[in-house]
């Protein structure tokens, strides 16, 4: 599964290839493979047996702590 995140975020990227807005400014083909990205995280957070609310807020919670308000800086 994560093979498969991998390669939809890589689409995902081949979008914004060569600038900062998509190919032929085609947003919707950008949420689809947006959409297809967080259908596999989910996917995988199910087989996993993890609640992807709760591991997305402890990884902020993480970050906010290494990455403090105001700062690019890592703490360490």
């Amino acid at each position: 599964m994560a093979k498969s995140i991998s390669i939809e975020a890589g689409e995902l990227l081949e979008c914004f290839q060569w600038s900062d807005s998509p190919r032929d400014n085609d947003w919707e083909h950008v949420y689809e493979e947006l959409a297809d990205v967080m259908i596999y995280c989910i996917q995988m957070a199910d087989v996993l047996g993890v609640d992807p609310d709760v591991i997305i807020r402890d990884k902020m919670a993480k970050n906010a702590k290494k990455y403090p308000k105001g700062s690019s800086e890592k703490v360490q």
